[in-house]
C-alpha cells in the first residue's frame, strides 16, 4: 500500500509529533492541537534521538520541536529529518526561545516550515499548525508522492 493510499483511507488520522525536554510545553502544544478539532493522533517526546528512530516508519504529516535539546539543535534535527525523507513532504515547526533572526532564518533554510519564539502564542501555533496540516493533506490528496 502507497503513502498515499494510507493517507486517503476513510480513517487515516494525520500523525503530529511533539518532541520537547519539557513536559509541560509538550502538554500545552498537545493541547493546542486538540483544540483545532481535527482528530489528529498526537504523539509526544523528550528526547530527539528517540523521535528520529521513532520517525523511521512512520508517517508524520507535522512535527512541533523544540530548538535546545540535550543531544542535538533544532537545526542539526530538521537536516536529519529533511535528509532522511527526502520523498516525503514533512512540515516542522521550531519553537525557540532565542529571538534571534539570524538563527531563525538557518532553521528556514536548513528546511523548517515555521520558527515560532518560546512561548508559542497559542493563536499563532494552532492557526500555522492546522494551515501546514491542511497543506499536507492536500499535497497527498494530488497523489504527489507514492
Amino acid at each position: 500500500m502507497t503513502v498515499t493510499n494510507i493517507r486517503n483511507a476513510r480513517k487515516y488520522r494525520q500523525t503530529v509529533l511533539l518532541i520537547d525536554d519539557q513536559s509541560i510545553v509538550l502538554d500545552i502544544h498537545a493541547a493546542i492541537l486538540r483544540s483545532l478539532n481535527m482528530d489528529l493522533k498526537i504523539v509526544k517526546m523528550t528526547n530527539p534521538i528517540n523521535a528520529l528512530h521513532w520517525m523511521q516508519n512512520k508517517q508524520v504529516d507535522l512535527v512541533i520541536t523544540d530548538f535546545r535539546m540535550h543531544e542535538m539543535n533544532g537545526i542539526q534535527f530538521v537536516r536529519i529529518i529533511k535528509d532522511a525523507t527526502h520523498d516525503l513532504w514533512r512540515s516542522i515547526i521550531v519553537v525557540t526561545a532565542l529571538k534571534d533572526e539570524t538563527l531563525h532564518k538557518e532553521l528556514i533554510a536548513a528546511g523548517a516550515s515555521a520558527c515560532l519564539t518560546k512561548p508559542a502564542q497559542t493563536q499563532e501555533l494552532a492557526i500555522l499548525a492546522k494551515l501546514l496540516l491542511d497543506q499536507s493533506k492536500q499535497y497527498y490528496n494530488l497523489g504527489l508522492v507514492d
